[in-house]
Formats: C-alpha cells, structure tokens, sequence
C-alpha cells in the first residue's frame, strides 16, 4: 500500500468499490458513501456534491483526499477558505490522529481507507467494482434511442431556465432579469452568487442615469468605476480563479458590454430584437459576437467560449420566457437552441460521458450536453437511478 498515489486514492474513491458499505473514520462514526462527488479538475477540493449517510443523517459538501491526513497542513488548505465546504477528509493513513479543522474553525472527520485494503491485491478488486447501473445504456437502448433521451433532458432543462426567468419577471422589469442573468453568467461557478448580489446592489436602472449623464464618450468609464466601486464591498472567492478569468477582468467586461447596449434603446431590447431576427440553424455565431468584448489593444475580456455559455445558458431561455412558444420571439430562441452545436465540455459533462460511457459523437450539440447536465443535477446528485431514462426498469 506504500506505493498508491493520490491519484490512485481519488480513483479508489470514486469507484463503487466503497459504495454502500460501513465505513468507520478515525474518529469511531460510522457512515456510508451514497455519492462520493464529482472530481474537480482545477483548484479546490478534490471532489464536489458528495452524498454521505452518518448517523446524524445525510450530509453533502466538498470532500478532500491525501495519502496522509497530514497533508491538509502541509498543502496550506487550513488557510483557505476554499475549503470550508469540506465535510469528509479522505485518507490512506492517518498520521495525526485527530479531526481536520477547517479554515472557519470547523471540525470535519478523517476517513482512513488503509484498514479496508488488507493488501495491495484489494486495490484493483475495489476498482473494478459494479459500475452505475446507466453505463450500458447505449448497448441496451441504442444510440438513436439514448439520443432522443438526452434531447428530452437538454429541453426540460431549459424550459427550467424559462420557468425561473418567468418568476423573476413577475417581480423585476426585463432589462433588470436579464442584466442579473448576464452577470451571474460572468462569475463562472465561484463567484456567480457574488456577481448576481453586485447587479442587485447596482441596478441597471442606476447604471443607466449613469451612462447618460456621462460625458457621450466615455460611458463605460463611469459604468465601470460604479461596479467596481461596490465590488470592493463584497467578498470575492480568488481561490483556484485562473488570471484570465478574475472578478476584475469581469467587472471590465460587464462594463464595457452594457455600455455597448444600453444607448441602443435597453439590454433587454437589443439582444432579444438579435435573437428574434437571428438564422434558426446558423444564427448562434451572430448571438455570440453580440455578447463579445474585447480591450482596446485586442485582447479578449470576454470571449467566444464564455459568449457561447451565455447565450445557451441565459439568453435564449430568456427569450423563450419572454415570448413563449406561440411567438416568433419564442419559437426562434428554441428553434436556435436546437440547433446550437456543442459547447467546451466541463468536469460535469465529462464525468457523465465517461459514466455512461458515450461516444463523443453522441453529445455533439449543447442540447445534448445540458442533458448530461439535467440527469446530472437533478437525478444522479439525488441518487435517483430508478427515475433515470438511462437506466433499466
């Protein structure tokens, strides 16, 4: 056992090896590992939204894994609060014998797995354990089939988008909901509570009066120096945050995208009037261009990969909430979202490929992708395999 690598320790945990039977931490409690997360791919803890059993009850959060518990220290996550979502310390050995403290001062529990491998030779075994019960799905059903499927997920995850863009327009203009939208879209995962809270505090209605009253040149100075200045009241998550990517580069790119559209009558009416008149099979380039901004010198704030997230992820079940299926309005934002070809994977999309074991082929369109996202979110993070359409009656 002296020579399994951390790696080797993170694969060990997310097979089925473990799954569902007792296990004990350093400390006496016993639990079971329902879901052990998914791998995170960048900075941060090592796994995500893992499902744990204890017998306190059910307990979700962020799990971290080292070959010895001392780790934790020596790699500095006592100091980053980062790690605060830990709820499990994961390890091979545990050479301190006592609970690891988090960074916000709670105590989580340490999980020695040494005790269940009695040698080397039960690390493969526990490796090759029963794989989730979907991963036959294109053998047993077809890829045709198994298609069809994931166009159906993809679909009932927009219309969700829709759902909760139609509940906020009940309480908030339209420019506002999609302005929130825009920038919770602009946080990326770490900071998109934190980006929506700072549209909230500077409204666009208050952005507005500010770029009109601004010398006609220079808006997007006097719209940057408003963002910028309440940003430096709220508490940003840096951690793991690529340069390129930064909450200051962000706030840029808000600034200089509404200082594109607000004077051309709204946020709201420019980019739906663009989604309205935009081709149903060819029209994604265009919608993507509209959300592209780039500095003086060239260099991209926001690019064609964030650009293209928005507008499936934002933009067009926005439009679709706003006018409905019986509109052209409507029937053209789905119409292009059917048609929008694939967008970069992520850890999420990846993980569920790899599960299901799908051909790359197979999930080639964003629809098909936010399908993997929908069963992802709302049936595998909830341990409901009997309601998958992936997995046998």
């Amino acid at each position: 056992m002296k020579g399994i690598t951390e790696s080797e320790l993170a694969r060990l945990w997310q097979s089925r090896g473990l799954r569902n039977r007792e296990l004990l931490t350093a400390g006496g409690e016993r639990l079971r590992v329902l879901y052990p997360g998914r791998r995170q791919g960048s900075g941060g803890p090592d796994f995500h939204h893992a499902v744990i059993r204890t017998g306190a009850g059910e307990i979700r959060g962020d799990v971290e894994l080292h070959v010895r518990s001392s780790g934790w220290h020596a790699h500095g996550h006592h100091r980053d609060p980062g790690y605060n979502g830990v709820v499990l310390h994961v390890v091979l050995w545990d050479d301190q014998g006592r609970d690891t403290i988090l960074q916000n001062g709670t105590a989580v529990p340490v999980l020695p797995l040494h005790q269940y491998l009695a040698s080397t030779d039960a690390f493969p075994s526990l490796l090759t354990a029963a794989e989730e019960p979907c991963h036959h799905a294109v053998a047993r059903l077809g890829e045709g089939v198994v298609g069809t499927l994931l166009d159906e997920a993809g679909d009932e995850r927009f219309r969700s988008k829709a759902r909760h863009f139609r509940s906020q327009l009940a309480a908030a203009n339209c420019d506002q909901v999609l302005y929130q939208g825009l920038m919770r879209a602009l946080g990326y995962s770490r900071n998109s509570d934190t980006f929506e809270e700072l549209a909230r505090r500077v409204p666009l209605a208050t952005l507005r009066n500010m770029a009109q009253g601004a010398c006609p040149t220079s808006p997007e100075a006097a719209l940057h120096r408003a963002l910028t200045g309440e940003a430096r009241l709220l508490t940003w998550r840096v951690s793991g945050v690529r340069p390129a990517n930064s909450p200051q580069r962000r706030i840029a790119a808000a600034a200089r995208l509404l200082a594109r559209w607000l004077p051309s009558g709204g946020l709201a009416h420019g980019l739906l009037q663009a989604v309205a008149e935009s081709d149903a099979t060819a029209g994604h380039k265009g919608l993507e261009g509209h959300l592209m901004v780039s500095q003086d010198g060239g260099t991209a704030l926001l690019g064609r990969g964030r650009a293209r997230e928005m507008v499936v992820d934002i933009l067009l079940p926005f439009a679709f909430a706003v006018g409905r299926r019986r509109t052209k309005l409507g029937r053209r934002a789905l119409e292009v979202y059917h048609a929008y070809p694939g967008l970069g994977q992520n850890h999420i999309t990846r993980q569920m490929a790899d599960q299901v074991k799908l051909d790359p082929g197979l999930v080639g369109s964003a629809r098909r992708q936010q399908g993997l996202l929908h069963l992802y979110h709302n049936l595998c993070l909830e341990r409901r395999c009997g309601d998958c359409p992936l997995t046998p009656a």
